[in-house]
């Protein structure tokens, strides 16, 4: 199989939904922590093998276990999608520590990191190779109170793909983000439903970003279309100005 997607949090909404919609044929690897039986139950829907590979991301050990693994038993991807992270939460910055800032920042930054770090000179090799990571619209502007962690946890991952855009550009290699505005997922259970209601009436559209308004854009930057689209990201926040 030459045409190999590596998608981190699989499991999620997001991408579940980004599996189902993808009909390139391709081997999808799905990392979850948790929830196997989510993408189990998704291999009955769709044509594409998935190949579910299970890592904390918490914990550097098992990311290279998980690395181990799929170059021994797979392949190289050819595609990225960093879709893990923590749940969104506001917490004020006086009620945080860095302990908590280093947890985030291993699971969204170290992962990736070690990911790319691991497969990127791989694919330089081929020449070409497409990485997608989901941002925030908090990266866009001043973000809302009480999210310095999540906040600079974005902006740390935004300038890793920046310089990364930079140094594999001649390689063929693009690396790209897309910042959406609030989406109501899973990735929300932390937050009152009446803030998140508030937020979407707020909206110039009176409602919050769906998946389905997400995935096309995902689709696109992993596609042949966007061979010259590189380094950038995308705003995706349904007319919201920052």
């Amino acid at each position: 199989m030459n045409n190999i997607i590596f998608i981190t949090g699989a499991s999620s909404d997001i991408g579940v939904e980004l599996i189902k919609s993808l009909k390139e044929k391709c081997l999808i690897i799905a990392h979850y922590n948790n929830n196997i039986v989510r993408l189990t139950e998704l291999q009955k829907e769709v044509e594409n093998i998935i190949f579910p590979v299970k890592a904390d991301f918490s914990d550097e050990k098992s990311i290279i276990k998980m690395l181990d693994k799929i170059e021994d038993e797979i392949g190289i991807p050819n595609k990225i999608i960093h879709l893990a992270a923590s749940k969104f939460e506001n917490i004020r910055f006086k009620n945080v520590n860095w302990t908590d800032f280093m947890k985030d920042i291993n699971i969204s930054l170290g992962s990736i990191t070690q990911i790319l770090n691991r497969f990127l000179p791989k694919m330089d090799l081929e020449k070409k190779g497409r990485v997608v990571t989901i941002l925030s619209s908090v990266v866009l502007g001043l973000p809302p109170k009480a999210l310095a962690q999540y906040t600079t946890v974005k902006y740390s991952i935004l300038g890793l793909m920046k310089a990364l855009a930079v140094e594999y550009a001649s390689k063929k290699i693009t690396i790209n983000c897309i910042s959406p505005s609030m989406i109501e997922t899973q990735f929300l259970s932390k937050i009152n439903e009446r803030v998140v209601e508030f937020i979407a009436q707020s909206h110039p559209l009176k409602r919050n970003a769906t998946v389905f308004d997400i995935i096309p854009t995902i689709l696109l930057l992993i596609s042949d279309d966007a061979d010259y689209i590189n380094g950038v990201n995308i705003p995706i926040t349904g007319g919201i100005n920052f």
